[in-house]
């Protein structure tokens, strides 16, 4: 399948009006770090966004991250930025909008953090302030510590009513309302309407992106897709075994980027 997704890549690269470049950030345009702030993206990966933002229907980040976050990571205002998992949308020169329903659950993922901060940071855990979303890491703790992380997030969500997910190092908490990076995959092509859609994870909530392509495509909405999966060991084996195209670290996604500027 890689053969036939590259020449994908090359064809949509002679014609990138058509086609929408949704990606994640940490762990594909980002190297997966000890704390989020320490995270940066190359200064080759974020010349080549800016490159196909002119000249690609739309090319969005798609973030864990809070919105304003993400733009400060990835350091460019002519994208378009969905953070917190799809429940906040960023477009260039805009505000900061947060999807309606989940408004009514900012306090309680407050409190979950304000708890979590008391509770896990002496144990070395990191509470990330990130608004309508909490997350806590625990990369950088020992294994008894992380489990306690993920417990006490599971418990404490389900006390609050909120809905929890656990990832590469972190486990997170967020309203219970479909708000992940398959509904702003959606919503992004709804919107921007390309006649072709990739998206770039490496992480287990990258799979909602990778399978709401594939319904796009099923219902007619987009003419191609490619799901590219970035190899880590810390990801899931379905990054590997859904996606169309699997490359490693932040090197093989800039030269996704390149077939797609069509400088390779």
């Amino acid at each position: 399948m890689s053969d036939k997704a590259w020449e994908q890549l090359r064809s949509w690269g002679r014609d990138p009006g058509t086609a929408a470049i949704l990606t994640d950030i940490d762990g594909v345009l980002a190297p997966i770090v000890p704390t989020p702030d320490m995270s940066e993206v190359p200064e080759e990966l974020r010349e080549l966004l800016r490159r196909l933002s002119g000249r690609c229907r739309v090319v969005a980040g798609i973030s864990g991250r809070a919105a304003e976050d993400a733009l400060r990571l990835v350091g460019l205002e002519e994208i378009v930025y969905y953070g917190n998992h799809g429940f906040e949308i960023l477009r260039p020169e805009g505000e900061v909008e947060i999807v309606p329903e989940a408004e009514p659950y900012k306090e309680k993922v407050e409190e979950l953090e304000r708890r979590a901060r008391e509770e896990l940071e002496p144990l070395g855990a990191f509470v990330e302030e990130k608004g309508i979303t909490a997350s806590i890491h625990y990369r950088n703790v020992s294994p008894d510590v992380g489990e306690r992380c993920k417990e006490f997030v599971e418990r404490e969500g389900e006390r609050l009513e909120l809905r929890v997910t656990v990832g590469r190092g972190v486990v997170e908490a967020r309203p219970p309302i479909r708000a992940d990076k398959g509904t702003a995959t959606r919503k992004v092509v709804e919107e921007y309407e390309p006649q072709n859609a990739l998206f770039i994870g490496d992480d287990t909530t990258d799979l909602d992106a990778f399978r709401e392509l594939e319904k796009l495509r099923e219902e007619g909405v987009l003419e191609e897709i490619l799901r590219i999966g970035v190899k880590s060991e810390e990801g899931p084996p379905e990054m590997v075994s859904e996606a169309d195209l699997v490359v490693e670290g932040t090197e093989g996604v800039e030269e996704v980027l390149r077939v797609l500027a069509g400088e390779s």
